[in-house]
């Protein structure tokens, strides 16, 4: 993978804003809660290795750890690190350490995908919004979504800057850590067409991913390893399925929920389907897939019935990138943001616990929240296209600039 040179300056900034706002994030919940970060799920990661290296699945026990295998990987190495001496003190430190690193690697993809579509001070001023995204340095000091959210990044970059194989390759292993990585898959699929065709493509490469992924991960699920697979099943009420339904409750109107979450999957299944049409019609359009992959997730995200307040990182970095140009859209952006932060930690007791709303302002909050994610969905479609002659074109007067 060729990559343009980071100058010195710009480098050290995108290293040290993602640990700086860690620190800024944390310190503010020990003065606000007590508590640097909620450390239950830690917790969880902590004894689901243990039953791991005990020889019994993850979730033995009654452990709900409910991920696919390759999630182990930053959980072991914080574990090893912690058998050298300070037991959970240590795996905690080195959990944050791995959190942290995975941060600064998506800024530096984010900084590196924004060159293909803006000027310099644009494309760093997207990596500085992702770096001090506030939910997202929360949620590295108390989840492992740095860790998906940074494959899904890396897989993007990879393929922008003509290395296919390593942008599918981090898809598939996305697919492995948390699922929802593998919605890139596609759309790279047909980016990386852009030159033959998506059959040529399919043969060259692409397919063997496809089908060698697939039947891993099948054969994983018949092996027993299925237990995440449960969270379809769950219904949250900070999902928007859900706020349909209390709001067809107060209007007196009846539909069974069941009903609504089969819309909402329906829906789900147009969109995806829909974005991938569009993408397969403009291949070459950098900007669009970028538009269409965030479309996706927030699609995927919202008309669930489950969803974890974490999920916000996963949409955040191409956010941060869409918006970047755009002082509406980096407002709306930093809103959503300080939203993240209010539902949890902050707002969970208050407004909303997993399954109902404790409040009648929880749905007055939820609702607000998801127009806000509307309107940066819309935010970010405003940004101009730019197909991949114009990508060249602005290299070159890069590179002509650097050499004046």
């Amino acid at each position: 993978m060729n990559l343009p040179a980071v100058a010195p300056a710009r480098r050290n900034i995108l290293i040290l804003l993602p640990l700086i706002t860690v620190i800024c994030v944390g310190l503010f919940g020990r003065l606000a809660t007590g508590s640097f970060a909620d450390l239950f799920d830690f917790q969880i990661y902590y004894t689901a290795v243990e039953n791991v290296l005990g020889g019994r699945m993850p979730w033995a026990g009654g452990v709900e750890f409910y991920y696919p295998p390759l999630a182990f990987v930053p959980l072991l190495i914080a574990y090893a690190a912690s058998l050298f001496g300070g037991g959970p003190f240590v795996y905690v430190l080195v959990l944050w350490v791995e959190m942290i690193c995975c941060s600064v690697i998506t800024t530096f993809c984010v900084y590196l995908t924004g060159l293909k579509i803006y000027p310099e001070k644009t494309a760093f001023l997207a990596a500085v919004l992702n770096a001090t995204a506030l939910s997202v340095a929360y949620y590295s000091l108390c989840r492992f979504d740095a860790f998906p959210a940074c494959l899904a990044m890396l897989a993007i970059t990879a393929a922008l800057y003509d290395d296919r194989t390593t942008g599918y390759i981090a898809s598939l292993l996305g697919l492995f850590t948390k699922i929802w990585p593998i919605v890139v898959f596609p759309f790279l699929w047909i980016y990386n067409a852009r030159k033959t065709s998506v059959i040529e493509e399919g043969k060259q490469r692409a397919f063997a991913f496809l089908a060698g992924g697939g039947l891993l991960f099948g054969l994983m699920i018949l092996a027993g390893y299925d237990k995440f697979l449960g969270y379809a099943g769950r219904v949250y009420c900070n999902t928007v399925p859900y706020a349909v339904h209390q709001y067809l409750l107060v209007a007196g109107i009846v539909v069974p929920f069941d009903t609504i979450a089969i819309l909402f999957r329906l829906l789900t299944v147009v969109i995806v389907l829909g974005a991938l049409y569009l993408m397969y019609r403009q291949p070459g359009n950098i900007v669009l897939m970028l538009k269409l992959v965030l479309a996706v997730i927030i699609a995927i995200i919202l008309f669930s019935q489950y969803r974890s307040p974490q999920y916000i990182v996963w949409f955040t970095p191409l956010a941060a990138l869409l918006v970047a140009g755009d002082l509406k859209g980096i407002l709306v952006f930093v809103a959503i943001q300080v939203m993240g932060y209010i539902e949890y930690p902050f707002g969970y007791n208050l407004f909303w616990v997993n399954d109902r709303y404790v409040s009648g302002w929880g749905m007055v909050f939820f609702t607000v929240f998801f127009l806000m994610i509307g309107l940066l969905l819309w935010r970010a479609f405003l940004v101009p296209d730019v197909k991949e002659k114009e990508t060249v074109r602005k290299e070159k007067g890069r590179r002509t600039s650097a050499k004046k």
